[in-house]
């Protein structure tokens, strides 16, 4: 036994000397004063060597990761969980190279997918989708130009199924600093696609500062970031004569056009926007504008109080016809009723009851007045109901006119008249001109297929001339019908059952003659085949 000593002293006599008994399996270390067991089965840390047959130093023990199942045996078989991590460095190497992304990048994209590892996230998914996620997890940390559409069209997957693949990533690791998308990191990557030339450091450069003005104006929050660059980016070729449509912008941006439409509104509505071009780029910042929720907002209330105004100069035009007093009352519960529904607040409970009423007693009124009818009432809409019917023609369907009756009807002379007002009759008809013109651009439309049937005519004359029919088709062979094949079957057989004389052959008699032409066997009754058909 050799003596240890222990930071803790002994629980029963406090001495601080132990030894390991290396007798037991164990290994278990014990008190050298009262002999009691300190640690049982205690897993050694220390570095040990030992020595090869061949007197090679060797490290003895093994290496477990935390995120390993057992020991690495190192027999070049790899455990499932390491296939996969290697498998799934080398594909975010090559999802990298393709989108120019930093080897740092990649790395802290690995880190990622060995959290995903461990917890379970893998499993059930789609590799590719797995690492485009944490790819772009980490380049969301650094803060580069990469959007997710643009790893969906790189591997060729739905844009849908990344992103929603991403959001469960992000839920199940549990990151919740991820850092927001800077619309002005976007700027430089899609300028360089729009072909700016030399002028494109010019167009980053007011496209920034219009991102800028954005993002004090309060047009930042809650919009995509690719839009807001796709619309300073068109600002900006704007502002330096360069002519891009919005299909160019909703090409290289990944958003749609009613998007890039709406930011470029919501800037008109902002103070910025009232400056030139030259004012722009010398001037300081003028004051912040209000969000474009709350012009919006305010719309909306201006539009409730000019229809309220309206409704209370209908009330007061009617004010003598339809109650006084009532009718004021019902007409401020109703205008109260359209805030709360337009401006989405809180509806009192008693306001929806005396509404439903309301309601209820229209339709009740309604229905008690196709109730209660009088008699005189009642016996007038029933004669009423029979003058109809007596004037009613009887046997409609033998009255109706025939097709030719119709047809004899139409006239064969031109509906189109010269005296006629309505311009599109009278352009339907061309004149030569116009028909010549018409049939020039058909004959352009289906040049090549006139061109293959001439070809074709010109072949099958030339085969007749020579006398070349290897080229032709060959007949199908008509098949009888079967109506046919039946008849002449039964004629056939009727024509076999009459016999000399015109008379008729039993089948008895004829299974007779049948065997009769044959040689006589041995194995066959004949007197028993008569038997048969007697019974």
């Amino acid at each position: 036994m050799s003596k240890l000593a222990a930071a803790k002293p002994c629980a029963g006599c406090g001495h601080t000397e132990f030894t390991r008994d290396f007798l037991a399996t164990a290994g278990d270390i014990l008190c050298l004063q009262c002999g009691m067991v300190q640690i049982e089965n205690p897993i050694v840390s220390e570095v040990q060597f030992g020595e090869s047959s061949s007197g090679a130093a060797t490290v003895q023990g093994a290496m477990v990761g935390a995120d390993q199942a057992r020991v690495y045996n190192m027999r070049n078989s790899l455990e499932s969980r390491e296939q996969t991590l290697m498998n799934a460095r080398q594909k975010i190497k090559l999802l990298a190279a393709a989108m120019r992304i930093p080897e740092y990048i990649h790395e802290s994209a690995h880190g990622w997918f060995k959290l995903a590892l461990v917890q379970n996230f893998v499993q059930g998914r789609r590799s590719q989708n797995v690492i485009a996620a944490c790819l772009y997890v980490a380049c969301r940390h650094e803060k580069t130009p990469h959007l997710l559409i643009d790893f969906s069209s790189r591997l060729q997957i739905s844009v849908y199924s990344l992103g929603a693949t991403y959001l469960k990533l992000v839920r199940a690791l549990q990151i919740q600093r991820l850092p927001l998308a800077d619309p002005s990191l976007f700027i430089q990557h899609f300028a360089e696609r729009l072909d700016f030339a030399e002028h494109t450091a010019k167009v980053c450069r007011d496209a920034t500062k219009i991102a800028q003005r954005m993002s004090s104006d309060w047009i930042y929050e809650g919009r995509r970031p690719a839009g807001i660059a796709g619309a300073c980016l068109l600002l900006a070729a704007r502002m330096n004569n360069f002519r891009r449509s919005h299909s160019e912008i909703v090409a290289v941006a990944r958003v749609g056009e009613e998007t890039l439409q709406k930011r470029l509104n919501e800037f008109k509505n902002t103070s910025s926007a009232l400056l030139s071009v030259l004012a722009f780029r010398e001037s300081a910042p003028t004051h912040d504008s209000q969000p474009p929720s709350f012009h919006k907002n305010r719309s909306i209330e201006s539009k409730i109080e000019e229809l309220l105004r309206q409704r209370s100069r209908t009330l007061q035009n009617g004010v003598g016809l339809c109650g006084g007093q009532k009718a004021e009352e019902r007409e401020a519960r109703n205008d109260e009723l359209l805030k709360a529904v337009l401006l989405g607040g809180d509806i009192k409970e008693e306001d929806l009851e005396i509404a439903l009423d309301r309601i209820l007693q229209g339709q009740k009124k309604t229905l008690d007045i196709s109730l209660y009818r009088t008699p005189a009432q009642i016996q007038n809409e029933e004669d009423l109901r029979k003058q109809i019917d007596l004037n009613r023609p009887r046997n409609l369907v033998p009255n109706n006119p025939t097709t030719s009756q119709i047809l004899a009807k139409v006239r064969d002379e031109e509906i189109i008249n010269t005296d006629d007002e309505d311009e599109e009759v009278l352009n339907i008809k061309l004149n030569d001109e116009e028909k010549q013109q018409k049939e020039r651009i058909w004959i352009a439309l289906n040049h090549d297929f006139l061109i293959a049937q001439e070809k074709k005519r010109l072949k099958i004359e030339a085969d007749e001339l020579t006398g070349n029919t290897s080229g032709q088709p060959r007949k199908r062979r008509k098949i009888k019908d079967a109506d046919s094949l039946l008849d002449d079957a039964a004629v056939a057989n009727a024509i076999n059952l009459i016999g000399e004389g015109g008379r008729t052959i039993s089948p008895a008699e004829n299974a007779k003659q049948m065997l009769q032409k044959k040689s006589f066997s041995r194995k066959i009754n004949y007197s028993s085949i008569g038997d048969l058909f007697n019974e």
